[in-house]
């Protein structure tokens, strides 16, 4: 005869309780989708719900679909003016400006407006009221910090804190150093340590090259697109940060950066550097 099975091991303890989630980050919303033909809303609000400020800021998904890209364009605008959430500050306001371009209209990039200082103020939320004439007097502060061997220039605004050698809001900016002259920023560091002028155009991020734009040797000026950089399926628009002689250029389609990167140094045009 077979001998008899060994008894089944004990069954582990069951796991512990999960802690407590965090506290919410946004009041319950109020919310009205778009509905209709064509139209698709993926969203995790709901009358009632908590937002919560310990994930992706993305609360919502709106999708549309037609026959063209003008009467999509024009579908998506009626969504968006149906989209409403109370409670909350979204980014509905943008996307609709955003459509009603003539950037958007003729199939170009935004990227000019992104970086529209003007136009984007225009989308501004209005302050709150509660702040008025008990808001307290700011001073401004400015700092020399160093990040990765890097050093920037921070000016911090904020409350006064009874430091003598804060200045008003306003004032000229005035950094330590001798004769309380500012250091140079990155790219004023570049041209005064390196006799031929020549600058590095660094990688701010960690990603795929997709595009490069200009060949070594070619003029460029300052805003000129350089390459693009593919990062969480987002395609990233670099553009020089001074007008120049594309003089080295260590990037190729396809090849991998990581943030810090030399994408391209750009030094003087030949004319510049007699």
């Amino acid at each position: 005869t077979a001998a008899a099975a060994p008894p089944p091991p004990p069954r582990p303890p069951p796991p512990p309780s999960p802690p407590a989630l965090p506290p919410p980050g946004g009041p319950p919303p109020a919310v009205t989708e778009p509905s209709g033909p064509g139209v698709r809303v993926d969203s995790a609000l709901f009358p009632g719900g908590q937002v919560s400020i310990y994930y992706d800021p993305m609360v919502a998904k709106l999708i549309v679909w037609d026959l063209d890209r003008e009467q999509a364009t024009a579908r998506m605008l009626r969504a968006l003016r149906e989209y409403e959430i109370e409670g909350l500050k979204t980014l509905l306001p943008f996307h609709e400006a955003i459509l009603r371009s003539p950037q958007w209209a003729g199939a170009e990039t935004c990227r000019d407006l992104i970086e529209d200082r003007k136009w984007l103020a225009q989308l501004a939320f209005e302050p709150d009221a509660a702040k008025g004439a008990e808001e307290q007097a700011t001073v401004q502060e400015n700092y020399t910090v160093e990040v990765s061997g890097k050093r920037f220039d921070v000016k911090v605004i904020g409350p006064a804190r009874g430091d003598s050698q804060a200045q008003p809001a306003g004032a000229p900016a005035v950094t330590g150093g001798a004769g309380g002259r500012r250091p140079p920023r990155r790219h004023e560091r570049s041209a005064s340590e390196d006799g031929a002028g020549l600058d590095t155009l660094s990688s701010p991020i960690q990603g795929t090259v997709l595009k490069v734009a200009v060949d070594q040797g070619a003029s460029v000026n300052e805003g000129a697109l350089i390459c693009v950089i593919e990062a969480m399926k987002m395609e990233n628009e670099i553009t020089a940060h001074k007008a120049g002689t594309v003089v080295e250029l260590p990037i190729a389609v396809g090849a991998s950066v990581a943030s810090g990167d030399t994408l391209a140094v750009i030094g003087p045009e030949p004319e510049q550097a007699r």
